[in-house]
């Protein structure tokens, strides 16, 4: 083992995250790495003795870590780079004020392992997380077998739930529902490993690489390239006059092609434009009637848009 690793920084302080228990700190390591040096604001609900806090200082060398416990007496684990703040993950508007100001790069929920705990706060911090970030749920597996209603609370869901349903969202975005939608939007991916799960934030491009391929673009000047790049440029932008703007210029050089409407319609879909989203599907299921998918779908948005 490396004596540098986060592994041997775990089992010197010890924190049950390392491989003498729960052995987190392998994935965490990896998923880590490129914030190790960086001047990141590390944020972890749970303090218990302070051990995992001494242990994210030493091996994140420049990194602002704050403990968040529900205990008072947590505070006196607070030291250089190593700050605490006293509240309950259980209480919303405290959460809130604790991402407005904090706005973390990692987050990393050790708490009460409740489930309408657990749920709440990400539903609460990860909007707050900075793009690229990573939101992680330690000890998951609380929440199967024989142990797990005295975990529930008061959650009609376990948080596995949750994030299986993030993670269909996240590579199907076309799965029906919308529990979940918007922070699925916002979800680059989501990994699990034993006991947790780590969801990676979208990270936001340099708008000077969207530029460089918009010119790309622009000089090749092909339908289906316009209709990439405009879903490309509303991900990293958010710029919808400017993504809906494109799609239409594909739909203007291929007027009966019906996959530039379908482009239109996911993106006006993620803006939350449903009616838009609804008339563009249309469109495109009107250019191919046989496309049962795209018949799905227009049955899908019109359900939601009614609905």
């Amino acid at each position: 083992m490396d004596a540098g690793s986060l592994d041997a920084r775990g089992i010197l302080n010890g924190t049950d995250k390392s491989s003498l228990n729960h052995d987190y700190l392998r994935h965490y390591e990896r998923m880590l790495a490129p914030f190790r040096y960086e001047p990141i604001t590390l944020l972890e609900i749970g303090v218990f003795h302070g051990a995992s806090l001494r242990m994210w200082s030493e091996y994140l060398e420049r990194a602002l870590v704050v403990g968040v416990d529900i205990r008072p007496d947590c505070a006196q684990y607070a030291a250089d780079r190593r700050e605490v703040e006293i509240g309950s993950q259980a209480d919303k508007d405290f959460l809130e004020d604790l991402g407005r100001r904090r706005q973390p790069d990692v987050i990393v929920d050790d708490g009460s392992h409740q489930a309408d705990h657990v749920i709440l706060t990400f539903r609460t911090l990860f909007p707050h997380l900075r793009p690229g970030g990573i939101y992680i749920v330690e000890d998951m597996h609380f929440h199967a077998g024989p142990g797990a209603a005295h975990w529930r609370g008061a959650s009609d869901m376990a948080p596995q739930d949750l994030f299986l349903r993030l993670a269909r969202l996240v590579s199907c975005p076309q799965t029906e529902g919308d529990d979940g939608r918007d922070f699925a939007q916002r979800a680059d991916s989501v990994e699990f490993f034993y006991g947790g799960v780590a969801v990676r934030k979208r990270p936001i491009k340099d708008r000077a690489d969207v530029a460089i391929r918009r010119g790309l673009v622009e000089q090749a000047n092909r339908p289906k390239l316009w209709s990439s790049f405009a879903m490309h440029t509303f991900n990293n932008t958010g710029d919808l006059a400017d993504a809906v703007a494109c799609v239409r210029r594909a739909m203007d050089m291929e007027p009966r092609n019906p996959e530039h409407p379908d482009v239109l319609s996911v993106i006006l879909e993620h803006a939350s434009d449903l009616p838009g989203a609804l008339t563009a599907a249309e469109d495109a299921s009107r250019l191919n009637p046989a496309d049962n998918r795209l018949k799905a779908r227009v049955a899908a948005l019109r359900s939601r848009t009614q609905g």
